[in-house]
């Protein structure tokens, strides 16, 4: 098994290649340096995704040492419930064909990344995010990480039972290598959950749009995903969608059917101008009333 901390770190020491087993060299992918002391971080611009075997054997190390997922112990029983009945084999098949559609258009297009938004909040963001990260997992051909960029109330932790490793602000400003946040939850899943902190809550989530540019290009080098798909908070309501709005490729709009009108939707339309590709509205008709998001 190969450990890409340590051989990450032989590289950064000895300045050179590695070589596999197959005696091809092995180049590790630039990182961003981290941020020391609370410093700003010094940034490298990440090198595009080379499909060779040598680099897959480094994604695949990448995955081999993510943490395994936390499971949550003390979820709720109207948690556990609601979860139990978005596992209903005919929701999981709506949600497989968003799958297909997504996957088909994201490779005639070249895109890697999807944010998941709303015009308000309480949409149904994270539920629809959870239930295309359990379709995607259910493709054991396709690698897809999942990030919870909600920083007052994430809630996409709920939908998976599990315990997040801690904010998820630290990762994205460049204070700790992000594999370090991001947990395994199934063989080509995973998962970067969020918590709320209380600086995260007192600044709004400030932070410059490089720095989430960053992490995205740190994921998509290192890790080697198919697919990153982010959970994000709402698109008319502050600005922390727009500072992250630089780092992903495609959006898709949840609407709540009870309250987005059409006006909020030709808002979104505005705001993504220019900014990233709006693939179009997922109608969350669901009336049961949700926690979170």
């Amino acid at each position: 098994m190969v450990n890409t901390r340590k051989l990450e770190q032989l590289l950064k020491r000895s300045g050179r290649s590695a070589v596999t087993g197959t005696g091809q060299p092995v180049t590790a992918p630039l990182r961003r340096g981290l941020a020391l002391s609370g410093g700003p971080a010094q940034r490298y611009d990440v090198a595009p995704r080379v499909d060779t075997a040598a680099t897959d054997t480094l994604n695949d190390a990448a995955w081999e040492n993510l943490a395994p997922l936390a499971r949550d112990k003390d979820t709720d029983k109207a948690a556990r419930l609601f979860n139990q009945q978005a596992r209903d084999p005919a929701l999981a098949k709506l949600f497989d064909v968003l799958r297909t559609q997504l996957i088909q258009t994201f490779r005639k297009r070249g895109l890697r990344s999807l944010g998941i938004t709303s015009p308000h909040a309480g949409a149904g963001t994270s539920f629809t995010t959870a239930g295309l990260l359990a379709s995607f997992a259910r493709r054991a051909d396709l690698h897809v990480v999942g990030l919870d960029l909600h920083f007052a109330d994430p809630g996409l932790h709920r939908y998976f039972e599990a315990v997040p490793n801690g904010p998820i602000l630290p990762a994205i400003r460049g204070d700790i290598p992000v594999e370090t946040h991001l947990q395994r939850a199934y063989p080509t899943l995973a998962l970067g959950l969020n918590r709320p902190d209380p600086e995260s809550i007192q600044t709004g989530a400030a932070f410059p749009a490089e720095d989430f540019t960053d992490m995205m290009q740190d994921i998509l080098g290192f890790m080697g995903p198919d697919f990153v798909v982010c959970d994000m908070p709402p698109l008319l309501e502050g600005d922390v969608a727009l500072n992250l709005l630089p780092g992903i490729d495609a959006v898709l709009i949840v609407s709540d059917s009870r309250r987005t009108s059409a006006s909020d939707i030709a808002a979104c339309e505005r705001v993504l101008q220019d900014q990233a590709e709006f693939l179009g509205v997922v109608m969350n008709r669901d009336a049961t009333p949700q926690r979170g998001r």
